[in-house]
Formats: structure tokens, C-alpha cells, sequence
């Protein structure tokens, strides 16, 4: 296949994977990571919010931020994963960043981080419904999930506002800086009343 990388599928066959795609949405965009976009992965991450919340490194150097875009997010999509850049199209700069993971066991989980200076414009929600459709209508996932610190409002909102129903609270579920934490677990099907308007 023209464009394709090569990888393997859940019986260790190798495979041969299209291109990744570049997903539109009402209000960004969501393509592959570039190497030209360590500069802005390095200065977001420097953010203690992003810090706080996800699993980046800190503190979070330079060498992190290439290695993200340079072999993590690649390999992310070699391995039946997607790790995009979130770009808001105004300016053409991507502001975050947002993954599907264990999408070959048929449930997508997303994480996702957003620059300070882009944050309060809907454009994190934007990009979960973007992506939550591309997993449920284009790749075939049977369900998506979030899994967020119970402390985590703006994370919350987020979610909620994409339609993401809150099924409970996931006791030590997570391991963190070292320790474990529980988490909310949100979830979006294909026949829910929000994923049929995405």
C-alpha cells in the first residue's frame, strides 16, 4: 500500500498500516506529530498543570519533547495506536496533544493535554469528539474511554461536555509519579444518544 507503515497485529503477523490520517474537526485539526513540532511540545509541557495531570515527564527537557514526536507518537501508530497533534487552524501551531491507546483490543482509551494559552476555546472537546468519531465510525472500536483523577474539573468538563458518560470511580487504578490513584472512567459507545450527533 502506498504510504503505509509496517506493523504487527495481535497475532504477531506483520502488517502493512495506511498512512496516518489527518482528522477535521468544527473547531481544529488533529494530524501526525512532525519533528519541526519538538519546540512547541518542550514549551507546552513546561506547564505544572500538564505536569500535574498526565504522565509527561518532569521536569519535562528538551530531549523529551523530540523523543515524543520523533519515536513515540511513530511508533504509537506502528503499533495500531494514533497520537495526533492538536492544531488549532487560525494559527496553523499545534496547541496539544491527543491519543487513542489499546485500539486493537477494541477499546480506544484517550488521553490528551492542552497549552495553557489554549485553553477556555472548547478546542480540547473539539478534539475528543474528533477523535472519538474517527475511533467509533472509522476504525470500529466497540468503545471509548477516559479514565481522569477525580480532581481533575477541567478535565471532567471536558469530557462531559463531549457527550463521555461517567460510569464510576476506578479505586488505585493508575499509577502516577510513583504512586497509584484512583480515577473517574468515562466512557462513549457507538449507540449512545452523544456519539450518533459527533
Amino acid at each position: 500500500m502506498s504510504g503505509g507503515r509496517v506493523g504487527r497485529d495481535s497475532g504477531g503477523m506483520t502488517t502493512v498500516r495506511e498512512t496516518q490520517p489527518v482528522l477535521t474537526g468544527a473547531r481544529v485539526r488533529l494530524r501526525p506529530w512532525t519533528a519541526d513540532d519538538a519546540e512547541a511540545v518542550f514549551a507546552a509541557c513546561q506547564d505544572a498543570e500538564i505536569q500535574r495531570w498526565t504522565t509527561v515527564p518532569s521536569p519535562y527537557s528538551h530531549d523529551d519533547a523530540v523523543g515524543y514526536v520523533t519515536r513515540f507518537a511513530p511508533q504509537a501508530w506502528e503499533q495500531g495506536d494514533a497520537v495526533f497533534a492538536i492544531v488549532d487552524p487560525a494559527t496553523g501551531e499545534p496547541v496539544g496533544s491527543i491519543g487513542a491507546h489499546g485500539v486493537r483490543g477494541g477499546t480506544a482509551n484517550i488521553g490528551y493535554w492542552l497549552a495553557a494559552a489554549a485553553r477556555g476555546r472548547g478546542l480540547a472537546r473539539d478534539a475528543l469528539r474528533t477523535l472519538a468519531r474517527w475511533c467509533l465510525r472509522e476504525v470500529g472500536v466497540a468503545r471509548v474511554e477516559l479514565e481522569v483523577d477525580p480532581a481533575n474539573t477541567g478535565s471532567r468538563r471536558v469530557a462531559e461536555a463531549a457527550g463521555f458518560t461517567a460510569e464510576g470511580t476506578l479505586r488505585r487504578r493508575l499509577v502516577v509519579r510513583g504512586r497509584r490513584i484512583d480515577v473517574v472512567m468515562y466512557s462513549l459507545l457507538p449507540d449512545d444518544a452523544a456519539a450518533t450527533t459527533l
